[in-house]
């Protein structure tokens, strides 16, 4: 082998390292971790680029190829990050607007929410809830409750659905 056809043939070996971007090092770690480095900076700034639908099926084709320990670790990571998902509404939000959200619910189903939690319980007593269910029936309170009472109209809508004789089916 002469030596032009040496240099020719380490020539045509070096190109083909550099010419390829699949290329990667895998025996000389430091390399490997630089490509990969530069590899992830160049995806973030085409993501950076990208439109909304781009980067969804982007997510998507990166999310269909993970494993069941690659999402498991996904989704462990949104759950540290997103603890907002996992707040209660009804203490965050004002008041009035949880009792806006409350009064769309109909009597059984309010009860069933008095379950869930203390806050909940003390929002779907309030009077403002009840008051509408009662007289919708043309039932009113013989009394006026006194400022610091709760869950009166609640009580009342109880005491007359249970005093209703209702006829059961033949």
């Amino acid at each position: 082998m002469s030596l032009g056809n040496l240099s020719l043939k380490s020539l045509e070996v070096e190109s083909f390292h550099t010419r390829f971007s699949a290329w990667t090092p895998f025996k000389n770690q430091s390399l490997n971790r630089q490509l990969f480095q530069e590899r992830v900076t160049l995806i973030s700034h085409w993501f950076d680029l990208w439109t909304n639908k781009q980067r969804q099926e982007f997510l998507f084709m990166i999310l269909s190829r993970s494993s069941k320990s690659q999402l498991r670790f996904i989704q462990d990571w949104l759950s540290e990050r997103k603890q907002v998902a996992r707040v209660d509404f009804s203490t965050v939000l004002p008041r009035c607007i949880s009792l806006y959200i409350f009064s769309f619910l109909n009597p059984k189903d309010l009860c069933a929410a008095a379950q869930v939690s203390w806050p909940w319980k003390f929002l779907t007593e309030q009077d403002c809830l009840w008051m509408p269910k009662c007289t919708r029936f043309g039932w009113f309170l013989p009394y006026a409750p006194t400022r610091n009472e709760y869950g009166a109209w609640k009580q009342h809508y109880i005491a007359c659905v249970s005093s209703l004789d209702w006829l059961t089916p033949r």
